[in-house]
């Protein structure tokens, strides 16, 4: 006759094989208190399309503070590693003090036993290393790699080289740092003319991207590249998934139900906290 301890285990199981299919089930379950709202499980949906490959160019717009970091920053590329451990990301922040600790934050994930239980065969060497000799693999807050696999994360801050490897996956999460840095023409020309030359050559055949950001000027990397999309027919494509802080009778994604001024995400951020910050 089944027990307590058989239904747990059944159901410990269950929660695995819908963890491996499911980027969402996947945060739930490697961070069991992620307070997962509608509008990051439209995102972890598309964020599936993403890692499956069917969706190439994929550009997300959502206000600071709102889970941008956690999911695309930290778990996705553990996610992406665990199901394709052969696969090569770079991802991209706006700072390399930022970047590494991204990077730091996904190793963390990888080595937790929740993550092992999922992805056996998906390991990261045993201790830090920036020399390769025979028998060991690269980790570091910079770069790590699969124990036995091709796969490797590579982290940089925005503007800064990364030659050396190409990638499958390009991650960009918040290209500039503020509102007061995109106000600069020559900042904006210095992202876009990183992302053109030093990113987007780095890509393999048929990678994908992945640009997170709050848009804060129509002139950023978001508004460039869809000027480009609009002008060039043969530029990327890109699917745009938009969740402003406050519904709007446009410039938001067919998922989002809100009534108009309506915020995001009002259990944590309300409508009092949200105007304030909005007039500082």
């Amino acid at each position: 006759m089944p027990t307590s301890d058989d239904a747990k285990h059944e159901e410990e199981l269950l929660l695995r094989r819908q963890s491996r299919r499911s980027f969402g089930a996947f945060v739930q379950y490697t961070k069991p208190n992620y307070d997962m709202q509608w509008f990051h499980q439209v995102w972890c949906s598309y964020l599936d399309r993403f890692v499956s490959g069917e969706i190439k160019r994929l550009m997300v717009y959502a206000p600071v503070r709102h889970g941008k970091s956690e999911l695309v920053s930290r778990r996705l590329p553990a996610y992406i590693l665990g199901k394709k451990p052969d696969a090569s990301i770079i991802a991209c922040s706006y700072t390399s003090d930022l970047a590494s600790r991204m990077n730091r934050d996904v190793q963390r994930i990888m080595d937790a036993d929740r993550y092992r239980r999922l992805y056996p065969d998906t390991n990261l060497f045993g201790k830090n290393i920036r020399t390769v000799s025979k028998g060991t693999f690269l980790r570091n807050s910079d770069i790590f790699e699969v124990v036995n696999h091709q796969g490797c994360y590579r982290s940089a801050g925005i503007g800064c080289g990364i030659t050396g490897m190409g990638f499958d996956y390009g991650i960009i999460d918040d290209p500039v740092k503020d509102p007061k840095d995109v106000q600069s023409e020559t900042k904006r020309n210095g992202v876009w003319e990183w992302y053109t030359g030093a990113f987007y050559t780095r890509q393999s055949p048929n990678a994908g991207i992945l640009v997170t950001l709050t848009r804060w000027h129509q002139d950023d990397l978001a508004g460039r590249l869809l000027e480009q999309m609009a002008k060039e027919p043969d530029a990327d494509q890109w699917v745009v998934l938009k969740f402003p802080a406050f519904a709007e009778p446009v410039n938001r994604s067919e998922e989002d139900k809100r009534p108009d001024g309506a915020p995001l995400w009002p259990s944590r951020y309300g409508e009092r906290f949200l105007n304030t910050a909005r007039a500082t």
